[in-house]
């Protein structure tokens, strides 16, 4: 078996704050009639939650609604199925936590953990009488030599002072888990519900961990990792302290070892880990069997609809789109999931272009068509769509006409070139010159410069530090010419690779009305200017 002599570090603070009930209390807060019935928020056919006159009833999380309403017949439902309130509720939780530590870190919608190590060190410092705020699992007598008793009593008046500004800025009610770790400060959270908190010390760490009804009450071994202890006669905490760790590692690997071994004995070092804004926002929508390509258009529109709105409150600038379907398969009665991504132009993102959700949606249809044959019987079940790759929006300085990351998207109405190198001399406001700047300023150290114009483009060249280090040879000078059955605006603001992929399509299907210009075109001075500006 394998030594646990290693020290456990008690030096850190952590709070688990658990939002009661959350979907069910921001409806309640948007409508106050429903706190005295029994509230179901209703998402598809399912109960996803209740508050707790609901669950007095029995209603459970992800309950059928039919079975739902036989044990409560005077249920009241919510859709929940827009998770726009609650995204926006969720995020001001989340700042009114940044107001104590920088170090938050969020579990999905109605979870935080906290470490407050920095601030409880500093009241520590002030001295004087304490006492415990709140519940306390298991025997506090025993004080241990490292302080932690004291640093963690004082931990329990700050997490009350929490879930007291949660409740008095935005109404809800809390639990919160205080320990020296984020798995004894989650399992201590759920023990007294609702409007709760309770700390556990970490001399009282193994009775918790083997209170635990299941391996699977651990956070940190899910479904299949349960399975796999479970085949191996592993089914309880204290059959997995007690295992042979060598027998443990034939299980799981080594790495998968030491780490849920060390969880069964209280033990858990991973930090507190800030989680910033989200990589991807997305929407999924499960549906009956869709198999007319009217209907997925119509769904897609819909989500993209909603996608937008989320987008625009994040604040910045998504650089790609991904679209997800699901399939099922009438001959193996399996479904399964697809994806497919592409990059998306930024502008519309930043300027109020017309038809703005058409242009979208018409890269969104180029993707599902290269997920589904239209040409074959399909039957969908889920659709999805998410945008990935945020960038952050431009800032108003000098720096945003000459660098990327900040993008020059287009450079227009230039007479002549000696105007251009008047201009270039002068204030950058001369009504010669237009510049729409796409993307914020970056750090200095790293200047990245793209130019994206009707006729260049620096596609394979992006992440080159300066323009003056490409060849002119390997410039793109020519932008892909839209099909004659296409609209121009639409075919100009897809991306580069499905311009061309439509271009092509259109060749081999007409090649005799594909004709090719030999124009020689004067060429001009090998100036830097000329890498960025286009002669009109």
């Amino acid at each position: 078996m394998m030594s646990t002599s290693e020290l456990d570090d008690h030096s850190r603070c952590i709070i688990h704050i658990d939002i009661d009930c959350f979907y069910a209390q921001v409806e309640m807060n948007k409508e106050p009639k429903l706190r005295s019935v029994p509230l179901g928020i209703q998402q598809k056919n399912i109960v996803v939650t209740s508050n707790y006159k609901a669950r007095e009833f029995g209603i459970k999380k992800c309950m059928l609604i039919a079975e739902a309403r036989k044990l409560c017949p005077d249920l009241v439902l919510a859709n929940g199925e827009d998770l726009h309130d609650y995204r926006q509720t969720s995020y001001q939780v989340t700042n009114l936590l940044q107001r104590y530590s920088a170090l938050v870190e969020r579990l999905g919608l109605d979870e935080n953990f906290i470490d407050v190590t920095t601030l409880v060190n500093e009241k520590v410092k002030q001295g004087g009488d304490l006492s415990v705020v709140g519940n306390v699992f298991g025997e506090s007598s025993e004080r241990c030599d490292c302080g932690c008793t004291r640093r963690l009593t004082l931990c329990t008046l700050v997490a009350q002072e929490i879930r007291d500004l949660i409740k008095s800025e935005l109404n809800l009610t809390t639990c919160a888990g205080v320990a020296h770790n984020k798995l004894l400060a989650k399992l201590a959270g759920s023990r007294h519900k609702p409007n709760q908190q309770t700390v556990v010390f970490p001399n009282s760490a193994l009775e918790l961990m083997l209170s635990l009804s299941s391996l699977m009450s651990i956070p940190g071994i899910g479904r299949a990792m349960f399975e796999q202890l479970h085949k191996s006669d592993i089914k309880t905490v204290e059959d997995l302290q007690n295992t042979d760790f060598k027998k443990l590692e034939t299980v799981t690997g080594s790495d998968k070892a030491h780490f849920i071994y060390n969880l069964s004995y209280g033990i858990d070092k991973t930090p507190v880990k800030p989680s910033g804004k989200p990589q991807s926002i997305g929407l999924e929508d499960a549906c009956k069997s869709i198999s007319v390509e009217t209907e997925v258009k119509k769904k897609l529109e819909q989500l993209l609809h909603r996608l937008l709105v989320l987008v625009t409150e994040d604040g910045r600038v998504p650089k790609t789109i991904k679209l997800t379907v699901r399939k099922f398969d009438k001959d193996s009665k399996i479904s399964h999931r697809e994806t497919r991504q592409c990059n998306v132009n930024p502008s519309l993102f930043t300027s109020n272009q017309p038809n703005k959700d058409a242009k979208i949606m018409a890269t969104v249809m180029h993707l599902f068509s290269r997920i589904i044959d239209p040409k074959k019987p399909y039957h969908i079940t889920l659709l999805g769509l998410s945008f990935t790759k945020f960038q952050e929006l431009p800032r108003n300085s000098i720096a945003s006409f000459l660098r990327k990351d900040l993008e020059v998207q287009s450079v227009i109405s230039i007479e002549n070139q000696s105007a251009v190198e008047d201009a270039s001399s002068s204030a950058p406001s001369t009504s010669n010159v237009a510049v729409e700047v796409e993307s914020p300023t970056p750090s200095p150290k790293k200047l990245k410069l793209s130019l994206v114009s009707k006729k260049r483009c620096f596609r394979e060249y992006e992440d080159c530090e300066s323009p003056s280090k490409l060849k002119v040879a390997e410039l793109c000078l020519d932008s892909v010419p839209c099909p004659p059955d296409a609209d121009k605006d639409v075919f100009k603001e897809l991306p580069w690779e499905v311009q061309k992929e439509l271009w092509d399509d259109y060749k081999r299907k007409r090649p005799s009305e594909i004709f090719c210009s030999s124009q020689v075109k004067k060429s001009k001075p090998n100036t830097l200017l000329n890498y960025f500006i286009r002669n009109n």
